[in-house]
């Protein structure tokens, strides 16, 4: 491949890395509540995860080209859809946007859980799958023409992973704030707003004095 198409590469794997997702949250997660040192077991974890989520991607792929290759074009532009549906997706996805709670509980502790679990969340959810086989449906001709460059691809993939995941270390409340904007309060929101405790209405004044 050229230069050119080795950047937009690299550069597309640092994308979907960095974009929204569960796993760009959890990283951050572990990095503001064990610290960065701890959170850098993730990368490792995340970088793994999605080569090998890469080369799951590629198998059914290169079968499919291999056995009609005519499909070659319409899968890339396919892929070419798909991948900026992903990106305006990721910016929407509930489980990302989702508040987070005070008291959220980590799901691993130790280094080899913590590395298993971003292994496991990677490999084992399709959407990395899906979008793995979008981005390399836009490669496919240097790859059909020179297999041995699928090696050189994948370690190229996991190092840019690695770079992206880096970055939700180093920087994990910006992660956090990009993925849950503060919702936007109106000139009154200070009021003091009506709860019910017990199915008895007590004003939000009540229940700081009564704390």
């Amino acid at each position: 491949m050229t230069a050119e198409t080795w950047v937009a590469f690299c550069a597309a794997a640092i994308l979907i890395t960095l974009l929204p997702s569960p796993v760009a949250s959890l990283i951050a997660r572990f990095a503001v509540q064990r610290g960065r040192r701890s959170a850098l077991v993730t990368v490792p974890g995340v970088a793994l995860g999605m080569g090998t989520a890469l080369t799951i991607a590629a198998l059914p792929l290169a079968a499919l080209v291999w056995a009609a290759p005519a499909l070659r074009e319409p899968l890339s532009w396919l892929g070419l859809a798909y991948l900026l549906l992903y990106i305006l997706w990721s910016f929407q996805e509930p489980s990302a946007r989702a508040p987070l709670a005070s008291n959220d509980n980590l799901p691993q502790q130790r280094p080899l859980g913590i590395f298993v679990h971003f292994f496991r969340e990677c490999v084992g959810t399709g959407r990395y799958l899906v979008v793995l086989a979008a981005l390399l449906s836009q490669f496919l001709d240097p790859v059909m023409a020179v297999p041995a460059l699928a090696l050189e691809m994948q370690a190229a993939f996991v190092l840019a992973v690695a770079a992206g995941a880096t970055l939700h270390v180093l920087f994990p409340q910006r992660t956090l704030n990009r993925l849950r904007r503060p919702a936007r309060r109106h000139p009154a929101s200070h009021k003091m707003q009506t709860r019910y405790i017990a199915r008895r209405a007590v004003s939000a004044g009540f229940r700081r004095i009564a704390a």
